[in-house]
C-alpha cells in the first residue's frame, strides 16, 4: 500500500527535515568517523580534480582541437572502445558533464584563457545539439539515448526511448543561455537562438512525459521513472522561467507550466510506505524482472541533479539514501574495510555503494553488480550539500565530516595516478569497467565543488 507522507507541502517536495535538534543525525547519516579531514585527504582531493578536470575536457571533442573522427562538441561516455565499448555520446551524460562545466565559469579563480576554451567548448555543444535534432529517420527521435561520436545515429538494438536525455539537454543549454544573457550587456540575440534548441526538447518532452515504455538512466527497465519524471520537471520550469525572462510569445511558458504542474502530481506516489523509501520505479512494463526491492541510487542522483533544495533536504530522501547505504555497506566485501591510508595518514571510509542491490553488471558483463565510484561520490557530495543547507553549526561540520569518508572510499579505489573507472570490484577494490568514465570524473569535481562550498559555510 502507497501513502503520501507529504502533508500541507507541495506535492513534489516532499517533507523538509527539521532544525539540527529536531531529528537524530547519526540515525540518518551513520559514520564512523567524527574528525576533520586529513591534509592528505585535502591534498588528494586538489590533485583528483585538477586530473578530472583535464579528462573531462580530454573527452569532450573540440573545433579547436585535432578529433579524429569525433564531430566537435561530442562529449564520450570513456574513451573505451572494448570491453566494454563506451566510445559514444550519450544525451543525458553529455548534459550532466556540461552543467558541470558551465559551473566552473563561476570559479573567478578560473584562468582566464581556460574560460574561453570553455566557452569555445560549449558552442561546439550547442552547434553539436542542433545537429543531432536535425537527424532524420530516426525510430525513438529525440528520445534516442545515444550517437556515434561522428554524430551519426546509432542504429543497433538499446533501450529507447530515454525521455530524460532531451530534458537534461535542455536544461544544459537552458544554463548556458543563463551565462550568455549575463555577459551580453542587454542583447538577447543569441540567448533567443539558443533557446529556439530549448524549445525543441521540450516541447518533446511535454508530449512524452507520460508514456510508460521509456527505458530509465540504468537502461534496463522499462515503466515510468523518478529521476526521469524530476528531470522533466526542473527542465519544463526553468524553460517556463527562460520563456517569459526572453519575452517569447504564444503561450510557450503556459504550456511548460502546465505540463510541469501534471508530473508534479505524479510524484508522491513514489514514496513506498511499506518499505520506507523512495522508488525508482511504477508502471513497469518491461526490462529485468529481478529488481525487486526497487531501491536504486537513481533517486539520490535524481535529487542531487534536478531536486529543490526542499526535496533534497527531506525525510524521504533521507531515508533513502540512507538504506542504500545500509544495503550496501553489507553487501560489499570491500565495506568491510573502513580505513584506509592516504599519503601516508589514516583516514576513515564510508560505504561504497552501487546502483541496486540486485544488480548483475559487472562493467562488461552479468557477473555481479559492484559499487560504482559516481555513486559514491554522490553520497558525498549530498552531504555537503546538506551542511550548506544547514550553515554554520555542529551539524553542519559534522555532515562535511560523514561526506569525507564518502570521499576518502573513492580516493582508495581510485587508480594511484588518479584515473578513475566506472566501478570497483566489490571483492578486490580494483577498478573494472570503463575507464576514464567522464560521469565518474565529473561527479566528483561536482561533490568538491560542493564540499568548497560547504567549509566557506562554516566560517
Amino acid at each position: 500500500m502507497r501513502q503520501h507522507m507529504f502533508g500541507d507541502v507541495a506535492a513534489a517536495e516532499m517533507h523538509a527535515l527539521d532544525m539540527p535538534n529536531a531529528w537524530d543525525a547519526e540515525a540518518l547519516f551513520p559514520a564512523n568517523i567524527h574528525r576533520a579531514a586529513t591534509q592528505a585527504l585535502e591534498s588528494w582531493i586538489t590533485a583528483q580534480d585538477a586530473f578530472s578536470r583535464k579528462h573531462i575536457l580530454n573527452n569532450f571533442a573540440s573545433s579547436s582541437d585535432g578529433n579524429g573522427d569525433a564531430r566537435a562538441g561530442a562529449i564520450c561516455a570513456s574513451p573505451s572502445r572494448k570491453h566494454p565499448d563506451y566510445y559514444y555520446a550519450w544525451t543525458r551524460d553529455s548534459a550532466l558533464v556540461v552543467l558541470e562545466v558551465i559551473a566552473w565559469l563561476d570559479n573567478n579563480k578560473l584562468d582566464y584563457m581556460l574560460k574561453d576554451e570553455l566557452k569555445q567548448r560549449l558552442d561546439d555543444y550547442v552547434e553539436f545539439t542542433r545537429h543531432l535534432q536535425g537527424l532524420k529517420n530516426l525510430k525513438y527521435g529525440l528520445g534516442e539515448a545515444k550517437f556515434h561520436m561522428d554524430g551519426t545515429a546509432f542504429r543497433a538494438p538499446w533501450c529507447n526511448a530515454q525521455t530524460d536525455g532531451p530534458a537534461l539537454r535542455a536544461r544544459a543549454i537552458l544554463a548556458y543561455t543563463q551565462h550568455v544573457i549575463k555577459q551580453a550587456n542587454g542583447d538577447t540575440t543569441r540567448a533567443h537562438e539558443l533557446f529556439a534548441l530549448v524549445r525543441t526538447d521540450l516541447d518533446y518532452v511535454t508530449k512524452v512525459w507520460m508514456h510508460l515504455g521509456n527505458c530509465d538512466i540504468w537502461e534496463e527497465s522499462r515503466g515510468m521513472h523518478f529521476y526521469t519524471l524530476l528531470a522533466q520537471k526542473t527542465a519544463l520550469e526553468e524553460g517556463a522561467r527562460m520563456a517569459h525572462t526572453l519575452d517569447v510569445d504564444n503561450g510557450v511558458a503556459h504550456v511548460y507550466e502546465r505540463a510541469a504542474q501534471e508530473i508534479a502530481h505524479k510524484l508522491p506516489e513514489f514514496w513506498d510506505v511499506d518499505h520506507g523509501y523512495i522508488v525508482a520505479t511504477l508502471n513497469k512494463t518491461g526490462g529485468i524482472q529481478t529488481k525487486n526491492s526497487n531501491l536504486d541510487a537513481q533517486v539520490l542522483l535524481a535529487a542531487l541533479h534536478h531536486g529543490t533544495p526542499k526535496l533534497l533536504t527531506s525525510r524521504a530522501v533521507a531515508a533513502t539514501v540512507n538504506r542504500l547505504v545500509h544495503v550496501f555497506d553489507r553487501l560489499y566485501v570491500v565495506n568491510h574495510v573502513q580505513r584506509t591510508k592516504i599519503d601516508g595518514q589514516w583516514v576513515d571510509v564510508a560505504a561504497a555503494v552501487g546502483r541496486y542491490p540486485e544488480d548483475v553488471y559487472d562493467g562488461d558483463g552479468s557477473r555481479g553488480g559492484n559499487p560504482w565510484s559516481l555513486l559514491t561520490s554522490s553520497v558525498a557530495e549530498y552531504h555537503y550539500r546538506l551542511a550548506v543547507h544547514m550553515g554554520n553549526g555542529p551539524l553542519a561540520q559534522y555532515l562535511v565530516q560523514v561526506g569525507d569518508t564518502y570521499m576518502a572510499r573513492v580516493a582508495r579505489h581510485t587508480d594511484a595516478d588518479h584515473t578513475m573507472r566506472e566501478q570497483w570490484d566489490k571483492s578486490s577494490g580494483y577498478g573494472r569497467g570503463a575507464v576514464h568514465l567522464t560521469w565518474s570524473y565529473a561527479a566528483h569535481t561536482s561533490a568538491s565543488r560542493w564540499r568548497n562550498l560547504a567549509i566557506a559555510s562554516l566560517d
